[in-house]
């Protein structure tokens, strides 16, 4: 009997996509992505923050059709 266990076979994690996500956050303004700005208040947080969650998804599906434009041409 040994104490070192046996290796178990396991699948590799497939890679990580980040291209649309890269390419959303360079087209966004820097304030969208600040935790908090410097004198704002909790309901300016808030919306500001709900603007940047839409804005992101736009960006996202905009990355979306960009790449799927660049394969299929």
């Amino acid at each position: 009997m040994s104490i070192i266990p046996l290796s178990l076979h396991r699948q590799p994690h497939p890679p990580l996509r980040v291209a649309s996500l890269a390419y959303a956050l360079t087209r966004m303004e820097p304030e969208l992505r600040e935790l908090i700005l410097p004198g704002e208040s909790w309901d300016e947080m808030l919306a500001r923050r709900e603007a940047a969650a839409d804005i992101l998804d736009d960006l996202l599906a905009e990355a979306g059709e960009e790449f799927a434009e660049a394969v299929s041409a």
